[in-house]
This record gives C-alpha cells, structure tokens and sequence, in this order.
C-alpha cells in the first residue's frame, strides 16, 4: 500500500476578484493538474480530495483524521477560502509533512507568505513543472524526516514543547489494565481475594492483599509494575514527601 496524500483546497464556486471560479473548475483543476502531478512525483501515492470524504463546506471528523494522519498533505493556496486556512492550520500543528501550492496568477496571502510553496501554471507544460517540484519537495522531507516545515512547528521544536500524547496515554492504561488482569489469574489467591471482594461490595483487606501478592512475587511485581503504570500507585519522592507532609499536618 502506497503512502496516504490528503489534498487541501476549495471544492466549492470560488469568487476571484470579478470572476467566479466553479465547483466544476476545481474539480477539474484537481483531476488533471494536481492529483496527476502528484501521481507523476510519485506513482504510488494514495490521493484523496476533502469531497472524496465528506460533503462541500464540512469538516467531518474523516477529514480530521486525515490530517493528523496523512504522510502527506498538499494544500492550494490559490483561493482565499476559510476552510483551506483552517485546515492547514490544524495540519500544521500535527505533524510534519505539508507542502504549499498556489497558482502563479493569485497573490500570495499575506499571513503564510514567509511559508515555502510551490507556484504552478494551470497549463500542460505547468503540470510537468509542477509534478517535477512535487518531486522534490517529497525528497527533501524524505532526507530530513524530522525538520520542522512551518513556523509553528519550528518554535514548538526550539521551546521543547510538548504536545499532548493521547494515544500513548491510552495504550499505557491498556497495557496497565492487561498486566494486572494477567498477575490476578496467575495467582490463585489474588483470583479468589477479588472475586470475594466483588461479591461482597466490601473494600480489599490490605494485609490479606499482601499476603496473597507474597505467594507469588513474580505476578506481585507484575502488578506493582502495572498499578504503578495505570496511576494507581506513585513511587514518586514528590508524592512521598507529600503524602508524609500531609500525613503530619492531620495530627
């Protein structure tokens, strides 16, 4: 399977000036221009447009995903259309992997001027120039898969921002969830302590937990090691020093 190629530009009538550029337009502009150039760069690309997904004028939650996930997104900068903008923004600030299109009649808009971009002819010569800077701009990212392509990304790299990390959070909670499923059936005693536990509605004896967790230390370790993952249990000096700091301000 080829990599993944989410195109961002306008798939609605587009109003330039006083000329009105159709959804039909576009659409062809896409078909035989952008997509074929793209697939010129590279034939085995997977290239999908926003109303491939979704219908004109929204922002599903497909189209989302798409831009968080995609290997490449391109977005044609041509029209000043507020979904395209937004859209880039949201791409921006997810991951590497953008390249900027505009065709060379429309003037730059002045916020992502300082972006690097690709300027295109809507012409037969033009898509061959064009499919030849797609080309390289896919080996450059190739050649440093971890340089930052806009603004936005470059200071969160410098600054050592760190973005919020939901899939990780997850997959550690599952992991956590499975080790302690695992130490609690590899011990009889565990099995027995929790499922009396669950019966009654009534809390686990502590000591009566320890003991059992002794019989079996390689599945007791397991289980520290996961309550300690989940978040159950901090082995933290901070939150031992807090915890003894607040046990002595309740005497």
């Amino acid at each position: 399977m080829g990599r993944s190629c989410f195109v961002i530009m306008p798939i609605g009538d587009q109003r330039a000036g006083e000329v009105t550029v159709t959804a039909s337009d576009l659409r062809q502009r896409y078909a035989d221009l952008i997509k074929e150039a793209l697939l010129k760069a590279d034939p085995d690309l997977e290239v999908v447009r926003a109303d491939e997904v979704a219908l004109p004028g929204s922002i599903t939650s497909d189209i989302l995903a798409r831009l968080m996930r995609s290997d490449l997104v391109v977005a044609d900068v041509t029209y000043p259309n507020p979904n395209v903008f937004y859209e880039l923004g949201l791409r921006h600030a997810s991951r590497f992997g953008t390249i900027i299109i505009r065709d060379k009649t429309a003037p730059t808009p002045f916020d992502i001027a300082h972006l690097r971009h690709i300027e295109y002819d809507n012409t037969p010569s033009g898509l061959k120039l064009l499919a030849a800077d797609l080309r390289q701009a896919m080996q450059a990212m190739a050649a440093s898969p971890g340089l930052p392509d806009n603004q936005f990304l470059e200071l969160a790299k410098i600054t050592e921002y760190r973005f919020p990390d939901f899939g990780s959070q997850e997959r550690a909670v599952e992991s956590a969830q499975v080790d302690m499923f695992d130490a609690v059936f590899r011990t009889p005693q565990l099995m027995e302590l929790f499922i009396r536990q669950s019966a009654s509605g009534e809390p686990v004896d502590q000591a009566e937990l320890l003991r059992a967790m002794t019989s079996n230390p390689d599945a007791a370790s397991t289980l520290i090691r996961a309550m300690v993952k989940s978040g159950q249990v901090s082995l933290s000096p901070a939150q031992s020093t807090g915890n003894r700091t607040a046990r002595r301000s309740t005497k």
